[in-house]
């Protein structure tokens, strides 16, 4: 099965998931206030996906300040993800998807050549900031991604690959 190709203003696939720290999120209800910003991660145990996370929380700010609302994707199990939620006190909604959900729902499949040639450079990065794998959950080859919404739910940022804070703060 051939994976979907999520081009800049096309809809966003709606979705309504029970989250692990804030509820149902239902996309369908979170459009039309302000841009939403979904990061899909890996899983927790991620060590690329570890700092990944802390550059957004680092960010949180400024894309919240230029009108972004986060919307979190993870692989990792509830556990797992409770322990990062609580350590890390992340304050937006964090939302467990297999990849055969909400990833394939917007084109993420196995990681993109770019991404895998980025892997030794954060790789070295994780190791300078002591950032060790922890629990694999869910596929390995999984690719991360971002997007931004419209408040009309249109896509206006699509990116596959690790996290691009100035990419998502340029389209806020």
């Amino acid at each position: 099965m051939s994976e979907k190709d999520i081009k800049l203003g096309d809809e966003a696939p709606l979705f309504e998931l029970e989250s692990y720290n804030k509820g149902v999120i239902d996309l369908k209800e979170q459009i039309g206030d302000q841009k939403i910003v979904l990061i899909f991660s890996r899983y927790f145990g991620c060590p690329v996906c570890h700092l990944d996370l802390n550059t957004l929380l680092e960010n949180k700010e400024k894309i919240r300040e230029k009108g972004g609302k986060i919307l979190y994707i993870t692989q990792s199990g509830k556990d797992v993800a409770n322990i990062y939620i609580q350590e890390k006190e992340i304050d937006f909604p964090v939302i467990p998807s297999t990849k055969d959900e909400l990833y394939k729902e917007y084109g993420l499949g196995m990681m993109t050549p770019e991404s895998v040639k980025q892997l030794r450079g954060k790789l070295k990065e994780c190791k300078e900031q002591n950032i060790e794998h922890g629990e694999f959950e869910g596929w390995e080859q999984q690719g991360p991604g971002q997007f931004v919404i419209d408040e009309n739910g249109e896509i206006i940022h699509a990116c596959k690959g690790w996290l691009d804070v100035d990419a998502i703060l340029e389209v806020l």
